[in-house]
């Protein structure tokens, strides 16, 4: 680990929180929009609702602004590409490129994983019955928690969150079918995962941790035993179009 990187160790995983219905101030909305790169700026704008375009840009431009905490580099200045399956790495620096991120937001919420050296994901849902969450469970996840299901509903969003934490790890997308992997769940230890014939992967090289609070769900899943997770939140103070300022502290994560 470089001296740049010395705020996160490499037993940690830190994961930095904001809540998008909280920045309406039109300074810092035009620093954020400032900041992202072109490409990002146009997607941002395909996007048909204003609170998803809202959305978009709010978690984007934390990626940036939580990259720079780390490394002395302007966030503007950070540079992506995406892998095969479209999940993004830093590209620039050249030497930060073993800072690996993930960002997941949901209603009311955006959140940036980071860590070092390991792959990481990370799922935020707002967890509110869609109405047929038994339907979607026989149809897509494994007959293992279909069962846990079956015994317990309410933990549906709690497959869910880790589900998706996980294939964002691997950064493979659904090539890795949902059916493939299932996750054993109790009171009282971590997520545990399983894989079914088929899918090559080995259970004891990953860590999970799951999160239940004010009406929401969050799973984390990172390649390496051990780490730590520190939740820290990030909430704009003041117009300020230089930079976005804020208040950080470690937190509990609901």
């Amino acid at each position: 680990m470089t001296d740049s990187l010395r705020t996160l160790k490499e037993d940690e995983i830190h994961l930095w929180w904001t809540f998008p219905e909280r920045i309406l101030d039109p300074d810092i909305l035009a620093r954020q929009l400032a900041v992202l790169s072109v490409a990002e700026q146009q997607k941002q704008q395909r996007f048909v609702f204003a609170r998803h375009r809202h959305q978009y840009l709010v978690g984007h431009a934390l990626v940036r602004d939580v990259l720079s905490h780390y490394f002395p580099v302007a966030p503007v200045m950070w540079k992506f590409n995406v892998n095969y399956y479209g999940k993004p790495f830093i590209s620039w620096p050249l030497d930060c490129q073993g800072l690996n991120f993930n960002l997941s937001h949901t209603e009311g919420r955006a959140v940036v994983a980071v860590a070092w050296q390991t792959d990481i994901g990370v799922d935020v849902e707002f967890s509110t019955s869609r109405g047929n969450d038994m339907g979607i469970a026989k149809s897509f996840f494994s007959p293992i928690e279909v069962a846990q299901l079956e015994r317990d509903p309410e933990r549906f969003f709690d497959f869910w969150t880790l589900k998706e934490a996980y294939i964002k790890a691997r950064g493979m997308g659904l090539s890795i079918p949902l059916d493939s992997f299932a996750f054993l769940l109790s009171e009282n230890d971590h997520p545990r995962i399983h894989f079914h014939d088929g899918c090559p992967d080995r259970p004891e090289r990953w860590d999970f941790n799951l999160y239940r609070g004010e009406g929401y769900r969050s799973a984390i899943a990172v390649s390496a035993r051990g780490r730590r997770a520190i939740h820290r939140k990030i909430v704009p103070l003041e117009s300020d179009v230089r930079r976005l300022a804020c208040d950080w502290a470690e937190i509990p994560p609901s």
